[in-house]
């Protein structure tokens, strides 16, 4: 008997010593995540580059340009992704473990697939293979993210395995609100001389002065490069903590997720983030459906919750009335309000013709000698009266049709050109080419033909969304050429027309390169084909489907379903987040680990019924 205890209780410690032995692989495993979560959106640091759009007639002959927050933020993940390839080789491979793949990682593989060709035989591959300026989102983020999703699912094992990731998760996020509420009150860290210095090489240290990240007065843009990502961010991780707060039974860590709650508030409001305010909106209707059971069931901590919302109301009520005031605006551009532009359309051929009114105004411009000729007609030929200053040469147009339109012959650069001033703004354009054709002198200092861009949908409510309809309705068309295949990762600014120089101004945007199109779905769709887009979505609603028929009963009696429906909330809020805001380097591998922790949690707790129901 003796001997048989003595043997029992080295098994015993043998068992206890493997599993201590595994716990501290699994960690290993899933530190990759952590530092994705945690780590990733810190990251800020000064990258000068070539923009390789220098050649292109729209934008400036200089394509030197100045990143801080997505460059490096970039080349972190990417690094990140290659410690996860190597660790699910090893596994699959060195330790010969069976690998597991769920029917929903179909779509998720096609999307990636469709991604990569795109790219491939993209007319711009060297731009998908290394990310573009504003957004360095290149293929091989893009495939990080498939292979975060399935890395996620893989390696979590056991409800400790999440506890341990979202524990720091939640270090970096008390970090990024720490950040964001000095930027809300006038304090930012990164305008004081140690903060600048974090972020700028030491050979810029004499020249702190001339950094400054203008956002705004106390706007808040944290280190996510955007307050809009501000929105996105929040609208992710706010319904996540708020979820785990619900279903939460120390006094201690509920504290914590109120008070990281109340922080994340104050960060929205400070980013002054339209989206992210609709986005919660979302996910508070879904988290009274699903958490119907839990609200009420502490009042002590409903009635705290109540209290802390009717406090910010109070507190930022002016911030909020301005979200309001926005989204009624929004409502009403849609219902009765087109927006209406006297200058639709200037066409840049052998003479300019002026779309003005909805009136046609044709202009020559000729040189005979030292003798300069300009001449305005309709297009029934008739002149168009005018006064003429002798002075400048400044024609003065007093046909009503036209009236206050001033022409005048100037010079840029040896070339005779001719402007044109509109409602106060100055159009140049010259025909002095080897073509003879007009051409536009732009803002940044090129001369290129305007070309109008095809529109759809938003034709008419330009206006909408801060301005989105006007890329929105310029961006849908494109979807046409890009069906099977798309223009390739980060390639959207190649494919906007920005020769629409006549539009483009007239919503303010003439100064501006579109580099985005300010839609996660029409991104996907331009870039790697409307057909990835179907996949992306398909993947998406699987992965919700999967989580409604889970969750819906209400009932969270462990860990895997508390962290999952709460992961499900987020990742809704996330998606409509998407429909206003694009894809970003900044906040979307967050999202992405997320879903992956959010499909392993829906996997443990299908086996964990499975597992009950034969017992």
């Amino acid at each position: 008997m003796k001997s048989k205890h003595i043997l029992k209780s080295k098994n015993s410690k043998h068992m206890t010593s493997s599993s201590y032995s595994n716990q501290k692989y699994n960690t290993l495993y899933i530190l990759p995540l952590i530092l994705v979560m945690s780590i990733l959106p810190l990251i800020m640091y000064l990258y000068e580059f070539d923009s390789g759009l220098s050649g292109f007639s729209w934008h400036s002959s200089n394509g030197e340009e100045l990143d801080i927050f997505l460059f490096y933020k970039q080349v972190f993940f990417i690094v990140i992704c290659l410690i996860m390839l190597f660790f699910l080789i090893w596994k699959g491979y060195i330790e010969k473990k069976k690998t597991r793949f769920l029917p929903i990682f179909i779509p998720l593989s096609l999307y990636g697939l469709l991604a990569l060709l795109s790219t491939v035989f993209s007319d711009y591959p060297s731009l998908g293979f290394k990310g573009i300026s504003g957004h360095f989102e290149s293929i091989f983020v893009i495939l990080g993210y498939c292979l975060l999703v399935y890395y996620a699912y893989l390696f979590i094992e056991t409800e400790d395995d999440i506890k341990f990731i979202l524990k720091y998760f939640l270090m970096g996020i008390l970090i990024m609100i720490f950040l964001g509420i000095l930027q809300a009150t006038g304090n930012d860290f990164f305008a004081t001389t140690i903060g600048k210095k974090l972020y700028t090489p030491e050979r810029y240290w004499d020249q702190l002065d001339s950094f400054k990240l203008t956002f705004g007065p106390k706007r808040v843009y944290i280190t996510l490069f955007n307050p809009n990502y501000v929105g996105v961010y929040v609208s992710l991780i706010l319904p996540l903590i708020a979820g785990l707060l619900l279903t939460e039974k120390k006094l201690k860590t509920s504290l914590l997720y109120l008070g990281i709650i109340l922080g994340l508030i104050i960060c929205l409001l400070g980013a002054e983030s339209k989206a992210g305010f609709i986005s919660l909106f979302i996910a508070l209707i879904i988290t009274i459906i699903f958490y119907r059971k839990y609200i009420f069931r502490n009042i002590k901590i409903t009635l705290l919750i109540i209290g802390i919302f009717i406090t910010l109301i109070i507190g930022f009520r002016s911030a909020i009335s301005s979200t309001f005031n926005k989204v009624v605006s929004n409502i009403n551009i849609i219902l009765n309000k087109k927006a209406e532009f006297s200058l639709t359309d200037i066409k840049t051929e052998e003479v300019l013709t002026i779309t003005y009114k909805g009136n046609n105004l044709v202009v020559d411009l000729n040189k005979f000698d030292e003798n300069i000729d300009i001449t305005m007609k309709d297009t029934n030929g008739k002149d168009i009266e005018t006064t003429i200053d002798t002075n400048t040469l400044t024609s003065t147009i007093t046909d009503e049709r036209f009236s206050g339109i001033t022409v005048t012959p100037v010079v840029y650069d040896s070339l005779l050109c001719v402007q044109i001033n509109i409602e106060g703004r100055d159009w140049v354009f010259s025909n002095q080419f080897e073509d003879g054709t007009f051409y536009y002198l732009n803002y940044f200092g090129g001369f290129d033909k305007i070309n109008k861009a095809e529109s759809s949908l938003f034709t008419g409510y330009e206006n909408f969304a801060s301005g989105r309809g006007y890329i929105w309705s310029r961006t849908i068309p494109l979807l046409k050429d890009n069906i099977i295949l798309g223009s390739g990762a980060d390639t959207f600014t190649i494919q906007f027309p920005h020769q629409d120089y006549v539009y483009r101004t007239n919503m303010g945007y003439d100064t501006q390169i579109i580099t985005k199109p300010h839609s996660l779905y029409l991104q996907i769709s331009v870039q790697s084909g409307v057909l990835s887009l179907i996949a992306f979505l398909v993947f998406f609603i699987a992965y919700f489907i999967s989580c409604i028929k889970i969750y819906i009963n209400g009932k969270f009696d462990t860990y895997f379903k508390r962290v999952g429906v709460a992961i499900f909330i987020g990742v809704v809020a996330y998606m409509v987040s998407g429909i206003s805001n694009d894809s970003t380097i900044t906040v979307a591998p967050i999202a992405w680990a997320l879903i992956g922790i959010g499909i392993a949690c829906n996997y443990k707790v299908k086996e964990q019924i499975s597992n009950k129901a034969k017992a």
